[in-house]
């Protein structure tokens, strides 16, 4: 190379090394829609998503040595409730009809979900969250290689429409989701969880996790799905409690 060649590529090489270390590593770093959307092919579509869902299976607590079970239902665009039965325990009812998010449970009995915890609930009751739509979820970054469960896979950063963050990591291999971690809002405040999804199975086209383990504040909490069946859900079992619609009232909630 002639000393005048060299000069001409000086400045670009002055450029690089002018650069910070995070701008150069961002260009490795895949595309966070594309990720996104590779996922949402592997797992089916949004077109076959995009309809009633009714699941059941078993939920445990480990190193609490309870166990019971579990059914979720789920209709588009975002209502959902869900019950669990845990023996010695009785049955705890989660859902959003569309507009109030709320609860019941032996222990504290009925209560109306605000706030915080009303727009948690209010987003991942949609069909959509699962898609990771850009109109719940408008910010998304792709962070680093991180690894779960012994899977290597892409961290990305979420920015959901009400503020709050989440982090996903899909599957270098398999481009499916392999954990998610965040915040869970509640009547005691924030509380950080992460969820591992394993045992991805196939279910009339559609392709989900059968296993599903949540740690938060030192415990681990398994559901383990045994039946999924799509289509109308009756509307009937998202109709709110009478507990629920007293604490309602005169429907100014």
């Amino acid at each position: 190379m002639t000393h005048r060649s060299s000069r001409r590529l000086a400045p670009a090489f002055l450029l690089l090394a002018l650069l910070p270390v995070s701008a150069l590593a961002a260009q490795d770093l895949p595309d966070a829609d594309a990720l996104i959307a590779t996922y949402v092919e592997q797992i089916g579509g949004e077109e076959l998503w995009n309809v009633g869902t009714t699941m059941s299976g078993t939920m445990s607590m480990p190193a609490a040595g309870l166990q019971g079970t579990f059914e979720l239902f789920q209709a588009p665009p975002n209502r959902m409730v869900m019950r669990l039965n845990l023996p010695g325990v009785g049955e705890i009812r989660t859902g959003y009809d569309g507009q109030v998010g709320w609860s019941m449970d032996p222990m504290s009995g009925p209560s109306l979900m605000e706030g915080a915890q009303l727009d948690q609930t209010r987003e991942e009751a949609s069909v959509a969250a699962s898609f990771r739509d850009p109109e719940l979820v408008p910010g998304r970054e792709t962070l680093e290689e991180a690894e779960f469960g012994g899977e290597a896979c892409w961290l990305v950063q979420l920015t959901w429409a009400s503020g709050r963050e989440s982090r996903d990591c899909y599957s270098m291999e398999t481009g499916l989701l392999v954990a998610s971690e965040g915040t869970q809002a509640s009547p005691m405040g924030e509380i950080r969880s992460v969820t591992r999804f394993e045992d991805y199975r196939e279910f009339e086209g559609r392709l989900l996790p059968t296993r599903m383990v949540q740690e938060s504040m030192g415990m681990e909490q398994v559901l383990e799905v045994e039946s999924v069946t799509f289509g109308a859900v009756d509307d009937g079992e998202f109709d709110l409690p009478a507990a629920i619609q007293t604490l309602v009232g005169d429907g100014s909630y």
